[in-house]
């Protein structure tokens, strides 16, 4: 184990291993809420059933689950038109508005698809085992089942500046909402080991927002993405205790655009059963020391930048010592 200022790294096999590692405050928490890192089902991509069974069986409380809805979360069989025209990533950025999966049975193929993931890859099981529940934000949020949006933009304003789109005030659902003050994890994958843009924890709450896909957030060229990401970590930083826990104990993808997984943002290699976690917070620079460990420049990711205005300055002495020690965490 090794501490990097509020930053903790650590080798985990298990949930004791975890444990050990996890403050008090999380580890005798009556309920927490936990979000993990759920956007795809390629390979290495998303926090997996063994790797959160070590999460639950570390902590004594109960939890709560939360994701949203993701048109990549699939099987391959999900495909939208819309008046003839395909529902992708261009079609979103010029019709930012959902309406359309109301109606011809759209809405329902999606909570299929959900479903097929949480059967497919263990996690109906898993929660029924540990008596989780799982609160799906989209589906709350069509729903209606959302907090008073002028109760939360009320919360985050005497805490922080304004959101740049104030839709984000309308899309904490009422079951979270009614946990607020409790601890939350964002429990997210390490992903992008060498890149440009890595999705930690603070990327990992950009799956709050409630769009399956998330281009009009991201805007022409990502304009928007870095915006966006510390926007929705405004609001949930307003509401509840923040904790980030990054893990890449099974798996942990490596930005190659000749790597082995192609996606259709790209193409990744894995570097498999590092054992690695690290956790802290605030969630900046425990991002901030894990760029400094996977590679990565933090001066060049908008969010973390732009997150500096926000939630504060984190330490480039820190940063420089998880350089010194990539070697030993991230042997690549």
């Amino acid at each position: 184990m090794r501490r990097f200022g509020p930053v903790t790294v650590g080798r985990v096999r298990g949930s004791a291993d975890l444990r050990r590692l996890l403050p008090d405050t999380l580890v005798h928490s009556e309920v927490l809420v936990v979000k993990p890192s759920w956007y795809s089902p390629h390979p290495a991509n998303f926090t997996d059933a063994e790797t959160l069974r070590m999460l639950l069986e570390a902590l004594d409380g109960r939890v709560v689950v939360t994701e949203a809805y993701s048109m990549d979360r699939q099987d391959g069989s999900m495909k939208f038109t819309v008046a003839g025209e395909a529902v992708n990533w261009r079609w979103l950025l010029k019709h930012p508005s959902w309406d359309w999966i109301r109606e011809e049975g759209r809405w329902d193929r999606m909570r299929r698809q959900d479903r097929w993931f949480l059967d497919e890859y263990g996690f109906t099981d898993l929660f029924q085992e540990r008596g989780v529940e799982y609160v799906n934000v989209t589906e709350e949020v069509w729903q209606g089942r959302t907090a008073d949006p002028w109760e939360v933009k009320e919360a985050v304003e005497a805490r922080f500046a304004p959101v740049l789109d104030e839709r984000l005030y309308g899309y904490v659902p009422r079951r979270l909402y009614e946990l607020r003050g409790a601890p939350f994890i964002s429990f997210g994958k390490v992903k992008g080991i060498r890149g440009e843009f890595p999705s930690l924890t603070m990327k990992n709450l950009f799956g709050l927002i409630p769009d399956p896909l998330r281009s009009w957030w991201h805007g022409p060229g990502d304009s928007r993405l870095g915006r966006s990401i510390v926007d929705i970590n405004k609001i949930y930083a307003a509401l509840f205790n923040i904790h980030g826990i990054c893990e890449a104990i099974r798996g942990a993808t490596v930005s190659n655009p000749e790597g082995e997984v192609k996606v259709p943002w790209g193409a990744y290699s894995i570097v498999r059963n590092l054992g690695v976690v690290a956790l802290g917070r605030p969630l900046l620079p425990l991002d901030a020391v894990l760029c400094g460990l996977i590679g990565v420049d933090p001066e060049k990711v908008s969010y973390l930048r732009l997150g500096e205005e926000v939630f504060g300055t984190y330490d480039r002495g820190l940063l420089a010592e998880a350089k010194a020690a990539a070697a030993e965490w991230f042997p690549l």
